[in-house]
């Protein structure tokens, strides 16, 4: 797909959700309500929760019926997507709190309404991060709703899922010449724990995804994941925010720096830390963090012999402030500064340079809510990799993000997304490469239980110290279907493509879909 498809897609998407629906209406709460729930949002989440309740204790009929209610939901879930941390369970509170408060003869269509209106919102934040440059076949996930119902532990709620997948991948080892298909099961089962208090949100979860080839068992993974994040509003103006992560995960046979002759995909351990704080002093917000992680790989196996990767583990350490001015409940513009540290546990890799560095990345942007239906960020500044090795040139280019959150009526969502970031590789000769990507997901509620999708991006990877640069296309289609509101359904096709300066590097793959998932 040619970057002017991507743009006439975007166009085609924008004229359909422009185009009004019979009976397509948006109530919208009174406007001091959502001057409420914006000041309250100032201080957080628990900040939002409490104007929220205080905004039904005070007017009862905004949840009195399916349309106030869902207004009311809408209002509150547009100040989400500015929180530090986990969005998840504040949007799962919004939709318990709303529900709650109904009345009983109108709290089923309530909830329906509400669980609707809310799911456009997670799905828009979940949806807006920017793809790593070549990744593994989409999660089995057909698409978990926003609102579940959980099991009730005390101060906890669990939350039980299980996802699954089966599809046809035409290219299962991304290659130029001889693609070899095979038909591919995923089964995924997770759990996350989470804390129902006013103040603080504590939360662990894992899960695994097993996938099995049907007929090169070689490629066959066995991924897990485990997760614990923390909120502490220590004040009504402060909050510290902790996080870790530990998984084991593979690299997709389309990545650039995947093993082109081994026997099996190379799998890796990923383990993380962060810790910030955030502080409001007025009208400006303060957030200052840290991160690290570490990446540790296995060794593979190839019909020439054995290849060492222990030459890519490494530590990334981050850390930088923000401050943002927030009066102005439209544009609140920013500014940032951050340090990039990566050191590589050998000295030298196995080609003999030095691939440790030091860099940075400053810069500024605004997050804006210009009408209720449109939110975004939008960053633009400078950033730079110096690297041990004076053979490795240094790495200056403008940084840049932005994201796009548009829900012109009920049921349609359009996010669009650009970003670039500065990403390792062992190539010999090249420092690393500079990875651009910009792409749309566009969603329409075609049925009361039946949305479909239409998803596209580009990416470009553009080495330097070496002559290649690589063109990602990726594009897919698909629809949902909600059988109960635990039990979904999807189909999908998807293409995927890589253009190359060099020809072996070149491939194209087209994979089909059918998911189920199941969620509490």
């Amino acid at each position: 797909m040619t970057p002017h498809r991507l743009a006439l897609l975007a166009a085609c998407a924008a004229v359909l959700a422009t185009t009004p629906l019979p009976g397509a209406t948006q109530t919208q709460p009174p406007a001091a309500v959502g001057a409420a729930l914006r000041t309250g949002a100032t201080d957080g989440p628990g900040g939002l929760l409490r104007a929220l309740n205080e905004a039904i204790r005070r007017d009862p009929s905004l949840v009195a019926t399916p349309d106030a209610a869902a207004g009311l939901a809408r209002a509150a879930a547009q100040q989400v997507s500015g929180f530090v941390g986990a969005s998840l369970p504040v949007y799962r509170s919004i939709t318990r709190t709303i529900v709650g408060a109904a009345p009983a003869p109108v709290r089923p269509a309530v909830e329906a309404a509400v669980t609707a209106e809310v799911e456009g919102f997670a799905r828009a934040d979940a949806q807006s991060v920017a793809p790593a440059p070549s990744g593994p076949a989409p999660a089995a996930s057909p698409g978990a709703p926003g609102a579940l119902e959980g099991i009730r532990l005390g101060a906890f709620t669990l939350y039980p899922s299980v996802d699954t997948a089966a599809y046809y991948d035409s290219n299962a080892f991304a290659t130029r010449r001889s693609p070899r298909a095979d038909f591919v099961t995923v089964v995924s089962p997770r759990a996350a724990l989470e804390s129902n208090l006013d103040r603080h949100w504590f939360a662990v979860s894992g899960g695994l995804d097993w996938t099995n080839y049907a007929t090169y068992t070689s490629e066959n993974t066995l991924d897990w994941r485990v997760d614990a994040e923390a909120r502490l509003d220590i004040t009504d103006t402060t909050q510290i925010y902790l996080g870790a992560l530990a998984s084991r995960d593979h690299e997709d046979r389309g990545t650039p720096d995947s093993v082109a002759f081994g026997e099996s995909p190379v799998e890796y351990y990923d383990y993380r830390a962060y810790g910030g704080v955030g502080q409001r002093i007025g009208n400006v917000a303060l957030r200052v963090g840290a991160a690290v992680e570490r990446l540790v790989y296995e060794d593979s196996t190839t019909p020439f012999g054995p290849v060492n990767n222990a030459d890519r583990d490494r530590t990334r350490t981050t850390a930088g402030v923000l401050a943002r001015y927030e009066a102005d409940p439209f544009i609140q513009p920013f500014v940032e500064a951050l340090g990039d540290f990566r050191h590589y546990e050998q000295t030298q890799d196995d080609f003999g340079f030095r691939r440790s560095s030091s860099g940075w990345r400053v810069g500024m942007g605004a997050r804006y809510r210009l009408d209720p239906t449109l939110t975004g960020e939008v960053f633009a500044g400078l950033m730079r990799q110096d690297y041990d090795d004076p053979l490795l040139r240094y790495i200056q280019t403008p940084a840049f993000n932005f994201s796009l959150r548009w829900r012109p009526r009920p049921g349609t969502l359009l996010v669009a997304y650009a970003d670039r970031s500065i990403e390792e590789t062992t190539l010999p000769g090249a420092a690393g490469y500079v990875y651009s990507v910009v792409g749309l997901r566009y969603e329409q509620r075609l049925m009361p239980n039946l949305t479909g999708i239409l998803r596209a991006s580009w990416g470009v990877s553009d080495f330097v110290g070496v002559v290649r640069t690589d063109d990602y296309y990726d594009a897919s289609a698909g629809v949902r279907y909600r059988l109960t509101q635990n039990i979904a359904v999807g189909l999908d096709y998807r293409f995927t493509r890589r253009d190359a300066n060099v020809d072996f590097a070149d491939f194209s793959r087209h994979q089909v879909f059918l998911r189920a998932g199941f969620y509490y």
